[in-house]
């Protein structure tokens, strides 16, 4: 951190210790952060849409970063991230809701109330305890502090509750809600896929693959984007000898990188990185090509064609993370570390054999995804702010 942003941080932290000593909290106002700033999605985005339902007249803040400020609703209010007035906000607010861990809010007072709802659902990767010799010391810190201060995280699974047990530091209480960003797939899907291919200006003869590879820590930029690099031309024709249909594929990096890596785009090709929601995106496509995300379980919830392709996986479980499956041999889905591999793997798909393998998958892990976890996340913050 160079000394102009430790400056305007340590001016944040001492405006939260001030305004939290000479004002009340109040009731009515939730200030959210989806990924330290970002903007209107995940499953803070899904639970707001349901809290608004329930009472438009809530104040609801939203942190965001200058270049996320677009595609809110009526009823937001955004404040820039790490500002003066969003120390304000948090202080006064009476509850918080965060995806990422981290401790720059500060110290939570007595009202208020702390929500956590991760970023990420059933998952390949090792995260928190679990890979901790992977984590910064002051990372594993923040990540203690915001966990002791958390009084509600949400679930979607047996898997996923027993993970957040083990490894986030966590022994307050855990709801089997279901994920409120995984609603959708249960919705209206028709809609969503025309507001995409609008948005994108994709004929409706015209199917969408999705590739949505993660982010990776041990290599710079440069490399990332290599890595996260296929033929797209070879591969988009595959796919349309496979399903006889014609296809555009839709590139979107991880938000962490997404503002460093451009995408060019062409007839076949889009970036997917200027879509403000990803859960939309999987609504539109037709195929998913990732390599560790966890959106390829959100996406079995409507498909079973998830293609994995990573061609640095020997790498990756060397120098970033270990892995909670064999990802060769516990999960339903193909895998590919080369491009040869990944075209052979879509030419032998077999949707019957595939969608058996998912659905057995997924009753393992007793997923409970219904299409109101929403709802049922509402409704408890809509209490707690009607019995403070």
């Amino acid at each position: 951190m160079g000394l102009i942003s430790s400056l305007k941080f340590r001016l944040f932290k001492g405006t939260l210790g001030i305004v939290s000593r000479i004002t009340n909290v109040n009731s009515r106002k939730i200030v959210v952060d989806n990924f330290f700033g970002n903007g209107y999605s995940d499953n803070p985005k899904y639970i707001i849409d349901e809290l608004l339902k329930l009472d438009s007249s809530l104040d609801i803040v939203w942190i965001v970063k200058k270049n996320h400020k677009l595609h809110f609703p009526n009823g937001i209010r955004t404040v820039k991230y790490r500002s003066i007035k969003s120390a304000y906000e948090l202080a006064t607010a009476h509850i918080w809701i965060d995806n990422i861990k981290n401790n720059y809010k500060g110290k939570k007072r007595p009202k208020q109330f702390y929500l956590q709802t991760w970023h990420g659902g059933v998952g390949f990767k090792k995260v928190e305890k679990a890979a901790i010799d992977t984590l910064d010391e002051s990372y594993v810190s923040a990540s203690k502090a915001d966990s002791e201060q958390t009084d509600l995280i949400i679930s979607n699974s047996d898997w996923l509750t027993n993970n957040y047990r083990s490894n986030f530091w966590y022994t307050g209480k855990i709801v089997n809600t279901g994920l409120p960003r995984n609603d959708i797939f249960f919705g209206d899907l028709s809609k969503v896929k025309n507001k995409v291919r609008e948005f994108y200006g994709i004929d409706s003869d015209t199917e969408i693959i999705l590739y949505a590879p993660t982010f990776r820590n041990y290599i710079g930029i440069k490399e990332q984007s290599d890595v996260c690099s296929f033929d797209t031309p070879k591969i988009v024709s595959a796919f349309e000898e496979k399903f006889n249909k014609k296809y555009v594929l839709i590139k979107r990096m991880h938000p962490n990188i997404a503002d460093q890596i451009p995408i060019v785009e062409d007839s076949i090709l889009r970036d997917g990185s200027k879509y403000p929601d990803m859960q939309e995106l999987l609504v539109a496509a037709h195929i998913l090509i990732t390599d560790f995300s966890s959106c390829a379980f959100d996406f079995m919830l409507k498909s079973d064609k998830v293609f994995l392709f990573a061609n640095d996986y020997d790498n990756y479980n060397l120098y970033e993370r270990k892995m909670e499956f064999d990802i060769k041999n516990d999960l339903p889905f193909s895998f590919a570390n080369n491009e040869a591999e990944l075209a052979k793997n879509i030419l032998l798909f077999d949707e019957n054999i595939m969608s058996k393998n998912s659905q057995k998958f997924m009753d393992s892990l007793n997923i409970v995804d219904d299409g109101k976890a929403s709802e049922r996340v509402a409704k408890i913050l809509f209490d707690r702010i009607h019995s403070f």
